[in-house]
């Protein structure tokens, strides 16, 4: 576990942000597939959204549990 606080830190930051706008991105596909089915979308494409979304997700949980202490 990390001795200090590193949210402030550069890479941190880019790293969450990076993990942030994975999901956004997924999110927004998934809806636009959602909202305008189309013929030519398969449910692989919209299983590799979700998986996208949960990695990600992962990604932002292990870095707050590791690298966010607050109670240091």
């Amino acid at each position: 576990m990390a001795k200090t606080h590193q949210t402030e830190n550069p890479i941190y930051k880019a790293l969450m942000k990076r993990a942030e706008a994975d999901v956004a991105t997924a999110v927004a596909s998934l809806i636009v597939h959602f909202d305008s089915p189309s013929s030519g979308t398969s449910l692989k494409e919209l299983e590799h959204l979700l998986t996208t979304i949960s990695t990600a997700e992962q990604r932002v949980a292990t870095l707050n549990k590791h690298f966010n202490n607050t109670q240091i």
